[in-house]
Protein backbone atom coordinates (compact mmCIF):
# COMPACT_ATOMS: atom_id res chain seq x y z
CA UNK A 1 0.00 0.00 0.00
CA UNK A 2 1.36 3.27 -0.85
CA UNK A 3 1.53 6.38 0.91
CA UNK A 4 -0.39 9.01 0.42
CA UNK A 5 1.23 12.45 0.86
CA UNK A 6 -0.67 15.48 2.80
CA UNK A 7 -2.12 18.24 0.99
CA UNK A 8 -2.26 21.38 2.38
CA UNK A 9 1.09 22.39 3.60
CA UNK A 10 -0.43 25.10 6.09
CA UNK A 11 -1.77 25.44 9.34
CA UNK A 12 -5.63 26.02 10.08
CA UNK A 13 -6.84 29.13 11.78
CA UNK A 14 -5.22 29.66 15.30
CA UNK A 15 -3.78 26.43 15.89
CA UNK A 16 0.01 26.12 16.82
CA UNK A 17 2.54 22.75 16.01
CA UNK A 18 3.56 21.08 19.37
CA UNK A 19 6.08 18.02 18.85
CA UNK A 20 4.03 15.47 20.58
CA UNK A 21 0.69 14.33 21.80
CA UNK A 22 -1.09 15.64 24.58
CA UNK A 23 -3.35 12.61 25.74
CA UNK A 24 -7.06 13.26 26.78
CA UNK A 25 -9.23 10.62 28.14
CA UNK A 26 -12.14 12.27 29.83
CA UNK A 27 -13.43 9.03 30.94
CA UNK A 28 -10.14 7.24 31.71
CA UNK A 29 -8.06 5.01 30.05
CA UNK A 30 -9.78 1.49 29.22
CA UNK A 31 -8.56 -1.80 29.04
CA UNK A 32 -8.33 -3.68 26.01
CA UNK A 33 -8.75 -7.06 25.96
CA UNK A 34 -7.34 -7.35 21.96
CA UNK A 35 -9.15 -10.90 21.62
CA UNK A 36 -11.99 -10.23 22.41
CA UNK A 37 -12.15 -6.77 21.08
CA UNK A 38 -14.20 -6.54 17.64
CA UNK A 39 -15.35 -3.52 15.93
CA UNK A 40 -19.21 -3.22 15.10
CA UNK A 41 -20.96 -1.83 12.09
CA UNK A 42 -24.75 -1.27 12.92
CA UNK A 43 -27.95 0.65 12.30
CA UNK A 44 -29.07 2.08 8.34
CA UNK A 45 -26.88 -0.99 7.11
CA UNK A 46 -28.08 -4.47 5.09
CA UNK A 47 -25.41 -5.71 6.98
CA UNK A 48 -24.12 -5.67 10.12
CA UNK A 49 -20.55 -6.53 10.21
CA UNK A 50 -18.12 -8.00 13.30
CA UNK A 51 -14.61 -7.55 12.48
CA UNK A 52 -11.46 -8.61 15.04
CA UNK A 53 -8.60 -6.40 14.75
CA UNK A 54 -6.72 -8.85 12.40
CA UNK A 55 -9.42 -9.10 10.11
CA UNK A 56 -9.39 -5.40 10.04
CA UNK A 57 -5.43 -5.48 9.15
CA UNK A 58 -6.20 -7.83 6.21
CA UNK A 59 -8.24 -5.06 5.04
CA UNK A 60 -6.69 -2.32 5.17
CA UNK A 61 -6.92 0.09 2.59
CA UNK A 62 -5.43 3.29 3.21
CA UNK A 63 -1.75 4.93 4.33
CA UNK A 64 -1.48 8.26 4.17
CA UNK A 65 0.37 11.61 5.76
CA UNK A 66 -1.57 13.94 7.31
CA UNK A 67 -1.72 16.53 10.63
CA UNK A 68 -3.67 16.02 13.84
CA UNK A 69 -5.65 19.01 14.84
CA UNK A 70 -6.92 19.67 18.41
CA UNK A 71 -10.04 21.84 19.54
CA UNK A 72 -7.65 23.61 22.12
CA UNK A 73 -5.57 24.75 19.42
CA UNK A 74 -2.31 22.49 18.96
CA UNK A 75 -1.84 20.64 15.98
CA UNK A 76 0.84 17.56 15.21
CA UNK A 77 2.31 17.99 12.47
CA UNK A 78 3.00 14.65 9.49
CA UNK A 79 1.35 11.91 10.88
CA UNK A 80 1.52 8.99 9.34
CA UNK A 81 -2.09 7.25 9.25
CA UNK A 82 -2.76 3.48 8.25
CA UNK A 83 -6.25 1.60 8.77
CA UNK A 84 -9.51 0.87 6.67
CA UNK A 85 -11.42 3.43 5.05
CA UNK A 86 -14.98 3.91 6.66
CA UNK A 87 -16.22 4.24 3.18
CA UNK A 88 -14.94 0.41 2.34
CA UNK A 89 -16.93 -0.77 5.71
CA UNK A 90 -19.89 1.14 4.88
CA UNK A 91 -19.46 -0.23 1.48
CA UNK A 92 -19.45 -4.22 3.07
CA UNK A 93 -22.26 -3.62 5.19
CA UNK A 94 -24.41 -1.92 2.73
CA UNK A 95 -25.08 1.41 4.56
CA UNK A 96 -28.22 1.99 3.43
CA UNK A 97 -29.73 5.99 1.60
CA UNK A 98 -31.59 7.39 4.97
CA UNK A 99 -28.33 7.22 7.28
CA UNK A 100 -26.97 11.26 7.22
CA UNK A 101 -25.01 10.35 10.40
CA UNK A 102 -21.91 8.31 11.91
CA UNK A 103 -22.35 7.79 15.47
CA UNK A 104 -19.37 6.16 17.03
CA UNK A 105 -18.50 4.66 20.54
CA UNK A 106 -16.08 3.95 22.12
CA UNK A 107 -15.30 1.10 24.90
CA UNK A 108 -14.64 3.79 27.35
CA UNK A 109 -18.02 4.91 26.97
CA UNK A 110 -16.87 8.02 25.42
CA UNK A 111 -19.30 8.98 21.71
CA UNK A 112 -19.42 11.24 19.01
CA UNK A 113 -21.42 11.72 15.74
CA UNK A 114 -20.03 12.24 12.42
CA UNK A 115 -22.00 13.63 9.19
CA UNK A 116 -22.14 11.65 6.69
CA UNK A 117 -20.38 12.88 4.00
CA UNK A 118 -17.12 13.32 6.30
CA UNK A 119 -17.71 9.68 7.45
CA UNK A 120 -17.38 8.54 3.63
CA UNK A 121 -15.01 11.05 2.40
CA UNK A 122 -11.76 9.27 0.69
CA UNK A 123 -9.47 10.14 3.88
CA UNK A 124 -11.76 8.63 7.04
CA UNK A 125 -10.57 5.91 8.56
CA UNK A 126 -10.77 3.49 11.82
CA UNK A 127 -6.75 3.83 11.68
CA UNK A 128 -4.87 0.72 13.28
CA UNK A 129 -1.40 1.97 12.71
CA UNK A 130 0.24 5.11 13.57
CA UNK A 131 3.39 6.62 12.23
CA UNK A 132 4.65 2.32 11.39
CA UNK A 133 3.49 1.11 15.16
CA UNK A 134 0.46 0.02 16.24
CA UNK A 135 -1.49 2.81 18.05
CA UNK A 136 -0.44 3.64 21.88
CA UNK A 137 -2.89 2.56 24.12
CA UNK A 138 -3.32 6.01 25.17
CA UNK A 139 -3.97 7.14 21.58
CA UNK A 140 -7.13 4.34 21.45
CA UNK A 141 -5.81 1.17 20.79
CA UNK A 142 -6.57 -0.74 18.94
CA UNK A 143 -8.64 1.74 16.88
CA UNK A 144 -9.53 5.21 16.53
CA UNK A 145 -11.59 7.11 13.89
CA UNK A 146 -9.48 10.02 12.10
CA UNK A 147 -10.92 12.39 10.01
CA UNK A 148 -8.26 15.28 8.83
CA UNK A 149 -10.13 17.61 8.37
CA UNK A 150 -12.35 17.37 11.77
CA UNK A 151 -11.11 18.42 14.97
CA UNK A 152 -9.63 15.41 16.86
CA UNK A 153 -12.88 14.87 19.68
CA UNK A 154 -14.32 13.02 16.12
CA UNK A 155 -11.52 10.89 16.03
CA UNK A 156 -12.68 8.91 18.93
CA UNK A 157 -9.92 6.40 20.57
CA UNK A 158 -10.67 3.08 21.43
CA UNK A 159 -13.52 2.62 19.05
CA UNK A 160 -16.23 -0.41 18.98
CA UNK A 161 -19.04 0.37 17.57
CA UNK A 162 -19.82 2.88 14.31
CA UNK A 163 -23.85 3.12 13.84
CA UNK A 164 -25.30 4.75 10.86
CA UNK A 165 -28.23 6.65 11.70
CA UNK A 166 -31.12 8.93 10.15
CA UNK A 167 -31.09 11.60 12.81
CA UNK A 168 -28.87 13.31 14.64
CA UNK A 169 -27.97 12.97 18.21
CA UNK A 170 -25.62 14.54 20.68
CA UNK A 171 -22.09 12.76 21.87
CA UNK A 172 -19.99 13.40 24.86
CA UNK A 173 -18.36 16.65 23.93
CA UNK A 174 -21.36 17.69 21.49
CA UNK A 175 -23.51 17.63 24.82
CA UNK A 176 -21.33 20.06 26.33
CA UNK A 177 -21.53 22.89 23.55
CA UNK A 178 -19.03 21.55 20.82
CA UNK A 179 -19.98 21.79 17.25
CA UNK A 180 -21.76 18.97 15.48
CA UNK A 181 -19.52 18.95 12.59
CA UNK A 182 -16.26 20.14 13.43
CA UNK A 183 -14.34 21.64 10.65
CA UNK A 184 -11.07 22.26 11.23
CA UNK A 185 -10.69 24.82 8.10
CA UNK A 186 -13.84 26.50 9.30
CA UNK A 187 -12.99 26.97 12.85
CA UNK A 188 -16.53 25.06 13.88
CA UNK A 189 -15.21 24.67 17.62
CA UNK A 190 -18.43 25.09 19.46
CA UNK A 191 -22.38 25.20 18.24
CA UNK A 192 -24.16 28.60 16.93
Amino acid sequence: MKKEKQEKSEIPPRQRYIPKFIVYAALGIPKVNIERWRLKVRGLVERELELSYKELLEIMDKNYEADFHCVTRWSIKGVVWEGVSIRKLAELSGVRREAKWLFVKCLDGYATIIPIEDALDEKAIIALRMNGKEIPLENGYPARIFVPHLYGWKSAKWVEELEFIEKYRDGYWEKRGYHERGNVWNEERFKS
